[in-house]
């Protein structure tokens, strides 16, 4: 399997883990469409930001390149706001996977 399906299944599991943890929203909050100006604040917050704004532009592909400046890992800020909900490990595993894939 290439590293573009591996980063492809494992979005797709974290999407999973969040409908099973009851975290997915069936409807796109307002604030997307300018979620520069969002602050977040609580997990609420995080898994939508999370849901309609990282995962779905998150990078397909591993950036390989000598000059890469700064990777963004989302693994910090999940573990702020899901850190002391036993029922997310599973999921902040998942995002884990996925940081070291992209």
């Amino acid at each position: 399997m290439t590293e573009i399906n591996l980063i492809a299944e494992k979005i797709n599991e974290v999407r999973d883990e969040m409908r099973r943890t009851g975290v997915w929203k069936n409807e796109t909050p307002a604030w997307v469409k300018e979620f520069e100006k969002r602050t977040i604040d609580t997990g609420e917050d995080f898994s939508e930001w999370l849901q309609f704004v990282y995962l779905p532009n998150c990078p397909q592909e591993p950036d390989n390149s000598l000059f890469v400046i700064e990777k963004n890992y989302i693994v910090p800020q999940a573990i702020k706001f899901f850190g002391s909900d036993i029922k997310k490990g599973k999921l902040l595993q998942l995002l884990i996977e996925l940081d070291s894939l992209s």
